[in-house]
Order: C-alpha cells, then structure tokens, then sequence
C-alpha cells in the first residue's frame, strides 16, 4: 500500500471515528461532557466539510482519469456524516440537543419573573416552537414578551415589554449581577456580548440556577452575595445582548454560570406555577396576512411566584 493510500486510509478513519466519538459522548454520558462534545460536533464539521470536499474533487479526477475513484469515494461518504452539524450553522438542519426532558434532573419549578401577563414568544421542548433546543444550555429556556412585539419598529419604547419590572421567580442567591452594557437599537446586531445585561440566581430549593437576561441599562436592583425572596424586585426588561427587540430571556442550569462557560452548561427543565397557563408553556411566532405574530401561550401570574 503506498503512503498516499495510507494517509487516506487514516484521514477516512479520523474523519468518522472522532464524530462517532463525539455522538456517544452527546447521547451515553451528557451533562458537560456532552455540551462539549456537542460544540466539538459543530466545530469539527468544518473539517469533515473541507474533507467532503477534497474528496469529491479526488473522485471526480480519479473518474476522470480512471484511478483509484473507489478509495476517494470511501473517503467522502466517511466524511460526510460529520459535516452534518454545519447544516446546523446555515439553517438547513434544527436538531434538538438530544436529553430526555423526563431524565434530565433536576428539574424546576418557579413563579413567573414578570408581574404582568406575558407571551411566550420561544419555548417549549420541540425546535417548532422553541428555537433554542438546538443549544445545550438554552435546551429549556424561554423568551417571553409583551404585546405590542414584533413591530419591526427601531424604537424601543414601541414594545410592551420595554421596562417592565423582572421579579426574582424564586428564593436564592445572587451569584452575577450586571448592567453596563447598552440597549440596542431594535433590529441591529451590534451587541457587545451574548447575554448582555443579567442576574444569575442559585435557587434554594434545588440549588441549581437561573439566568435572566437581555435587562435594560442601569436597572438591576441586587448584588452578588445578596439573598432574595420570590417577588423581590431583579431590574427591568431591556434589549442588551444578542436580543433582536426587548424580551426576557430566561433558562435554568446545573453549572454555576459565574463560574462555567456557556459552551459547557447543562441545560435543565424549567417549569411554571402560580400561574393561569400551562406549566411548560410553548412559544411560537406565525406569519399571518404578511406580517409576523405572536402566537404562543399566555402565562397570566395568579400570585406572588411564592
């Protein structure tokens, strides 16, 4: 076998074995470790790309020239399984990140961290309603919102849910707390980071915890260290981040996030209660007469979240 034959032979292996890899890590272990393997997932399927790639145009010449064709073929369909997840990149693919939502524990139940009635705009455990199963740490979350949404308008004050007051869900801990970074313009993306403005809170109860996100300037109420009681107030709803208009976005994890990269957090269930609406409502967007409308649940809070 000449070395060209075994650098193919290797680089066919590689390129099938490490994404095998990875889907055992995703499905059999979990947790962190399949966070990661998920990111590895998306990050070697450029490689595998270019790998695909290559060996189409090796294919092509080997028929061309009749040589070899059969070991280039070999190579691009060992390739091609793990150039799937870049469809993920380009919206061709929406997978959700594989957990069973009835293994995946703990899960949580708060009240509702607004003190008006609120829509939900994504959740839900399907990638129809929710578009951020997709993620490992977003797998349950929600964003929710307030008519009027979805406008198109470049003013923030032209949505419902632009300063409305966000209220701890539950009791805990404040473990992050922060509110320099600007509100966007409505429609842009010119954020500084991912999240923008926050509160992260360790819940009580099962000593997991809460990200809110995308709060307004200057608004947040709390410190880090400070102990809260369901209802107090966090801050205000804002459009910091990568948040395309003002929206509350919320999700429930196992790692600390103070302390743990987004790229390696568990995503868990997260549920509602004292509420007049489903407990893990679902969330949904339709374009009805050739505009874009909300048309997810209706959570109404019956109560104090405790």
């Amino acid at each position: 076998m000449s070395n060209s034959s075994r650098l193919l032979y290797w680089i066919g292996a590689l390129v099938f074995l490490l994404p095998a890899l990875g889907w055992g890590l995703v499905f059999f272990i979990g947790g962190t470790i399949g966070a990661a393997a998920w990111w590895g997932l998306i990050g070697f399927s450029f490689a595998s790309a270019a790998c695909a790639g290559v060996a189409c145009v090796l294919l092509i010449r080997g028929l061309w020239v009749r040589r070899h064709p059969m070991r280039y073929l070999m190579l691009l369909v060992l390739s091609l399984p793990g150039a799937g997840p870049l469809a993920l990149l380009f919206g061709i693919w929406h997978p959700v990140f594989p957990v069973n939502i009835d293994r995946a524990t703990p899960a949580t139940t708060i009240g509702l961290p607004l003190r008006e009635p609120a829509i939900v705009g994504w959740g839900g455990n399907e990638y129809k309603h929710n578009r951020h199963v997709v993620w490992p740490m977003e797998r349950f979350a929600y964003d929710l919102m307030m008519e009027p949404a979805l406008t198109g308008s470049h003013r923030l004050f032209d949505y419902g849910i632009y300063g409305a007051d966000v209220i701890a869900p539950a009791s805990g801990v404040i473990v992050g707390a922060y509110d320099e970074e600007a509100d966007q313009t409505p429609g842009e993306e010119q954020y500084e980071t991912m999240l923008g403005n926050y509160v992260y809170l360790r819940m009580d109860d099962s000593h997991t915890y809460l990200v809110l996100s995308h709060l307004k300037q200057g608004s947040v109420e709390v410190e880090v260290g400070q102990h809260v009681q369901a209802g107090e107030l966090l801050g205000q709803v804002g459009n910091s981040g990568a948040s395309s208009e003002p929206h509350l976005h919320l999700h429930h994890q196992r790692q600390d996030p103070s302390k743990t990269s987004m790229f390696l957090a568990e995503g868990l269930p997260l549920y509602f209660k004292a509420i007049h609406g489903h407990s893990q409502p679902k969330g949904g967007v339709e374009i009805i007469d050739g505009r874009k409308v909300l048309t997810g649940d209706v959570l109404i809070p019956l109560q104090n979240p405790e």
